[in-house]
């Protein structure tokens, strides 16, 4: 960092923004997020419809009940489940990320079962990419 020359240089070449990449709070990130979309549109088209979603696991009681079977062995109604503390909650969430990841998959399957059904709320019109 005392050469001059070398820190012109990370500026210049932008090396020294580029290297937060998979930090999800830089700007770095989210550039190249833009970039990916801007890719997606070149290749595929203006979108006409765009879902950005996100997991909302300490809502979802149906997992909570799903990861207290699988983590503790033990069988909870969704009313228990709704009931749990929220710390409690986020230590099953984090215990177990494969089984949350796979149901929030499971999830977006049905969510897009229900967008691309023949009577859904986009009848008459082509889903062509999800």
């Amino acid at each position: 960092m005392l050469n001059r020359d070398y820190v012109n240089g990370l500026i210049h070449n932008d090396d020294a923004f580029t290297f937060l990449r998979c930090d999800r709070s830089s700007p770095a990130f989210w550039e190249l997020k833009k970039k990916e979309v801007m890719a997606m549109i070149r290749q595929l088209g203006c979108p006409t419809l765009f879902l950005t979603l996100s997991a909302a696991e300490t809502k979802w009681s149906e997992l909570i009940v799903i990861l207290t079977q699988v983590l503790e062995n033990k069988v909870i109604t969704l009313e228990e489940a709704e009931n749990m503390s929220y710390e409690k909650k986020c230590d099953l969430i984090r215990n177990d990320p494969v089984t949350c990841v796979r149901y929030f998959e499971h999830r977006l399957k049905c969510l897009w079962e229900i967008l691309s059904a023949p009577c859904g709320p986009f009848q008459g019109y082509e889903l062509v990419d999800k």
